[in-house]
């Protein structure tokens, strides 16, 4: 299916005719690599017989586990055509130089050494196809003391800097939730493709794209890092209350902020409705900072008798950032995202109904062409006769493993 757009748009999206290999497994890879179909790249995802083991993970419709029907692999997935390779025998490697040469973004996500060891680095693949992009993305780069050194989500929000610097000050670092290293890493892996491609078309040269989970998530310390290199300031972890007027607090039926600068100070004063934050000490910035303590107080007994969505009300009402600490629930039934049609509903046949982000923006040129994921070689058979691999060739390469007896015939 394709996603609702902006102003009508036509179907076709602004990568329409790219084509794109997506050897990568996990997150990463496979994210950056959905984005491109949906802007009307050809993704063709290649997996080993056994398949990405993403597939393994869940969540899985009635709890059953199932590598066709992983929540995790069919959001990663959408937008691309499927099919299986071993790339441990000579034939299947073979095939994958001959999709190569006729590809013009080859994304991986394999240890460092492990494509070159097989002779499927990137000067052997663009051998045959000098504009080749070949996107390699690792928890540490190709290079480095870390380089093949694996990692875990937790492995990188700590080595990234971010642990140390979310949780209370007077506890252990915490974790952020979900797979933001992974995420991220993806996000800037489609930026990468995209750019490069179009440096390619301009010169007609690829480029091998070297990107480091690490050092994307340390490239977002923001100021922290700047602070300590260039200020000697050591960065510390804040909690979720910096201030009275900057922080999170429990409200009557969950937990709500603010972020209230001093502009937007006296905004928030009169929403409240107490009297005594428009008096000093409150009125005035700097003896507001020096009774943080009373301030925080008095806001406190006020969050906790305000529903969530009543203090975003107020914040969008009177003009100052305030907002409810959203639950998962509260995103799937958001008028927001329900308005800009942010979620994509397709069936698949083995999964039943799925329901996914469709886009990362709206344009007025094009739509989000968000199509279900593959199932494990569904595709095989089409892609090796565009190849030129004749029907009795295809299953002597099956019979002989090289397509790991799934063929999608």
């Amino acid at each position: 299916m394709t996603t609702a757009d902006a102003d009508g748009a036509p179907e076709a999206g602004p990568l329409e005719g790219v084509r794109v290999l997506d050897l990568a497994q996990g997150i990463a890879g496979p994210y950056a690599a959905k984005w491109l179909g949906s802007l009307g790249a050809d993704v063709v995802k290649v997996e080993p017989p056994a398949g990405d083991p993403a597939r393994l993970a869940g969540p899985f419709p009635g709890d059953e586990s199932d590598p066709e029907a992983s929540g995790l692999y069919l959001y990663l997935n959408t937008s691309k055509r499927g099919i299986t390779l071993d790339l441990e025998s000579e034939e299947g490697r073979g095939l994958l130089r001959d999709l190569a040469a006729r590809a013009d973004i080859v994304i991986e996500s394999f240890a460092p050494g492990y494509l070159a060891g097989r002779g499927l680095d990137y000067e052997a693949l663009r051998s045959q196809n000098p504009g080749l992009v070949l996107v390699s993305i690792t928890p540490f780069g190709q290079s480095g003391p870390y380089a093949g050194t694996p990692a875990e989500e937790i492995t990188l929000f700590a080595l990234s800097g971010h642990m140390w610097l979310t949780g209370d000050p007077y506890r252990p670092p915490l974790k952020n939730g979900g797979s933001q290293p992974s995420y991220q890493a993806g996000l800037n892996a489609l930026a990468a493709a995209i750019i490069a491609h179009f440096g390619s078309l301009m010169t007609g040269e690829g480029t091998h794209v070297d990107l480091s989970a690490q050092e994307t998530l340390a490239g977002m310390l923001e100021l922290y890092g700047p602070f300590a290199s260039q200020a000697g300031i050591k960065p510390r972890r804040r909690g979720n209350t910096v201030s009275a007027i900057y922080g999170t607090y429990q409200c009557a039926d969950g937990y709500a902020g603010v972020y209230c600068l001093p502009r937007n100070y006296e905004n928030m004063a009169r929403a409240v409705g107490i009297p005594e934050l428009l008096e000093p000490p409150f009125i005035d910035a700097d003896e507001r900072l020096r009774s943080n303590d009373m301030l925080e107080a008095l806001l406190s007994g006020w969050f906790f008798q305000h529903s969530g969505r009543e203090i975003f009300e107020m914040g969008k009402s009177h003009r100052f950032p305030a907002g409810y600490v959203a639950t998962v629930e509260d995103l799937l039934e958001s008028e927001q995202l329900r308005e800009r049609h942010f979620f994509a509903e397709d069936d698949h046949p083995l999964a039943g109904p799925v329901r996914f982000p469709g886009h990362l923006w709206l344009s007025s040129e094009y739509a989000w062409d968000t199509r279900r994921a593959p199932t494990l070689g569904e595709h095989t058979a089409d892609v090796l006769t565009e190849l030129g691999v004749s029907d009795e060739r295809r299953e002597q390469l099956r019979a002989g493993g090289a397509l790991g007896g799934s063929d999608g015939s």
